[in-house]
C-alpha cells in the first residue's frame, strides 16, 4: 500500500506508521490469528477502527483485504492475552457465533468474569494460564498459592449457578480438535447442525 501523509507520525523522534496503518497493513500480510492478536492490543490502547478500516478501502493492492477485514470486524479490546484471543480464533473459525468477551456471570459470591461466553446458550470458556500459578508470574510479589484459593472460590461460585466453563490450558489441552469439539459440544444440535469452518481462515500456527 502507499504511504500517505496522514499514516506516518513521530514516536520518540522516531518516524513510524499510525496505529491505525499498523494494524492495517499487518492484517493484510499476518496470519489472520496473529494479526487478530495485534488488533486486539491496539483496540485496548486506543485504536479506531474506522481509521484503519479507511486504510484498507484506499489500498490499490487488494491482496489480503478479504482477511484483514475479517480481522478488523471481529478485533475486540476485551481480550486480555493472545490466548484468549486464540481460544476466540480457533471458535470463530469453528463457525460459532461470536462471543461475548470478559463474559460476567452472577453468582452468589459476586459477579465474576470468564473470557469468552454465549450467554444465549449459558456456554462460557476460559484459557487458564500457567504465570499466574507461578509465584512472581503476573508481577512482583505475586502469590501462586494465594491465586490458586482465589481461583478455586470462583470457579466454585460459578459452578454453583449450573455454569461449568470449558477450560483450556496451554500445557493440557490447547490442541484444536480437542478445543473445537469440547466448545462445539456444549451448543444445541440445532447450533452443531450449521457449523461451518471459515474458509478464509487457517488453522493456528
Amino acid at each position: 500500500m502507499v504511504l500517505l501523509p496522514e499514516d506516518r507520525e513521530v514516536r520518540d523522534g522516531l518516524p513510524v506508521t499510525t496505529l491505525a496503518r499498523t494494524v492495517a497493513d499487518c492484517a493484510r500480510s499476518m496470519h489472520p490469528l496473529e494479526a487478530l492478536v495485534l488488533a486486539d492490543d491496539a483496540l485496548a490502547r486506543g485504536l479506531d477502527l474506522e481509521e484503519s478500516r479507511s486504510v484498507l478501502a484506499v489500498a490499490r493492492r487488494r491482496n489480503g483485504s478479504c482477511r484483514a477485514a475479517w480481522v478488523l470486524e471481529h478485533a475486540d479490546g476485551g481480550s486480555d492475552s493472545a490466548w484468549e484471543t486464540w481460544l476466540r480464533y480457533v471458535a470463530l473459525r469453528s463457525g460459532l457465533p461470536r462471543p461475548v468477551t470478559q463474559a460476567p456471570i452472577a453468582t452468589a459470591r459476586g459477579v465474576f468474569h470468564c473470557d469468552l461466553g454465549w450467554p444465549d446458550w449459558s456456554v462460557y470458556a476460559e484459557f487458564d494460564g500457567l504465570a499466574k500459578y507461578r509465584d512472581g508470574g503476573v508481577r512482583p510479589g505475586h502469590d501462586a498459592t494465594q491465586e490458586l484459593l482465589r481461583e478455586k472460590v470462583r470457579f466454585d461460585a460459578i459452578r454453583a449457578t449450573g455454569i461449568n466453563p470449558v477450560r483450556v490450558t496451554a500445557m493440557g489441552n490447547a490442541r484444536l480438535g480437542e478445543v473445537v469439539s469440547a466448545l462445539t459440544a456444549r451448543f444445541p444440535e440445532a447450533v452443531r447442525r450449521k457449523l461451518r469452518t471459515h474458509p478464509l481462515l487457517p488453522p493456528p500456527p
